[in-house]
């Protein structure tokens, strides 16, 4: 992680929620200086506070508002999220 600038953070969401297993990841990582940009997948669940929850588990980093994706979006779909960007 150390080279890149960005970097792409993924997830199930539960109930609004993040899985401990991303919450480990952030607390495991420095964010320092690095541009974070969300993304979870569920069939039904909003993003929640999930996005807002890991920003302040890691307290470091520009972390940029999350994006809930379908549990069955397209490959077009993510595609045209992530050309939105503007990287």
């Amino acid at each position: 992680m150390s080279d890149r600038i960005t970097e792409f953070i993924g997830y199930p969401i539960w109930w609004g929620g993040t899985v401990w297993p991303a919450n480990h990841f952030v607390t495991d990582h420095d964010f320092i200086g690095k541009k974070v940009i969300l993304f979870a997948a569920s069939s039904s669940s909003p993003l929640g506070s999930s996005g807002d929850d890991l920003a302040t588990m890691v307290g470091t980093g520009d972390w940029q508002e999350g994006q809930r994706l379908s549990s069955n979006a397209s490959a077009g779909e993510v595609s045209s999220w992530v050309e939105s960007l503007d990287l």
